[in-house]
């Protein structure tokens, strides 16, 4: 059975994502929340972004708008609409936004193979 669903939700949708002011999440209900991954939605505004530590979790991320780049173990990668990025668990990244950046993951709980 296929799906569709709207990557771009409506502005009153964008939730504050941690502590960070410039970072925001919203909901997506896709029916596999309990799996051992899940899909998000993010979005960012211009800014450094840097995380030392990487994240404790795994993803690969599409970018729907925006711009930027990310500084990753793949060296310095251009973000824009169609960029696809795979993060792997505790990676070091730094993210620059230039544009305010969409993107949809899949997030992987358990580290990767």
């Amino acid at each position: 059975m296929s799906e569709k669903w709207n990557l771009t939700p409506s502005e009153d949708s964008w939730k504050p994502a941690g502590t960070d002011a410039r970072a925001f999440s919203a909901g997506f209900s896709s029916g596999r929340e309990q799996q051992p991954y899940r899909l998000a939605r993010w979005r960012g505004l211009p800014g450094r972004y840097e995380r030392p530590k990487g994240m404790p979790w795994s993803e690969t991320f599409v970018v729907y708008a925006g711009a930027g780049s990310i500084q990753c173990s793949e060296g310095l990668i251009e973000l824009k609409p169609g960029t696809i990025i795979n993060l792997r668990v505790g990676e070091p990244y730094v993210l620059e936004i230039t544009q305010t950046l969409e993107k949809m993951a899949v997030i992987t709980d358990k580290p990767a193979n």
